[in-house]
């Protein structure tokens, strides 16, 4: 299968930041009426540390397992289906959970280092990103 330019994988990117925002919104609410945290919440209740750290870790284990979930049953998340992308090993098989945690430790580095993590898909020669290069795996264009 052909490797997916990097406009495409930007495109799936955004597509799937939407949908995480509102996986978020939900995990926020869960947490915040976990701890008994209404509207009229006072800052000092939401400065709680215990609060701060649970919601933070409820985040990003939640976005972890969305995109793991994804990644391994279908090689493909709501934003990649759109856009006609797959996440796949060389030999076209579904990635691991120990793929998906390096994908999903290297991915924000990628942005952290001013997007270039992802530039560099234009200058590999496998058009590989640093995600794809850390987890060993490539996201391919499916056929229609």
């Amino acid at each position: 299968m052909p490797i997916a330019p990097l406009w495409r994988r930007l495109a799936a990117m955004l597509y799937d930041s939407i949908v995480l925002i509102g996986l978020w919104i939900i995990v926020s609410f869960l947490v915040t009426a976990a701890f008994g945290i209404d509207s009229a919440g006072t800052a000092e209740s939401q400065l709680n540390p215990l609060y701060r750290y649970t919601l933070l870790a409820a985040m990003l284990g939640s976005a972890y397992l969305f995109f793991g979930w994804f990644w391994v049953n279908s090689g493909q998340t709501i934003g990649m289906q759109a856009w006609k992308l797959r996440v796949q090993n060389a030999d076209g098989s579904a990635i691991s959970w120990r793929q998906v945690g390096l994908r999903y430790v290297s991915a924000p580095l990628a942005v952290a280092a001013f997007g270039f993590g992802y530039w560099w898909a234009l200058f590999d020669r496998q058009q590989r990103s640093w995600p794809d290069i850390a987890s060993n795996s490539y996201i391919v264009t499916v056929p229609r």
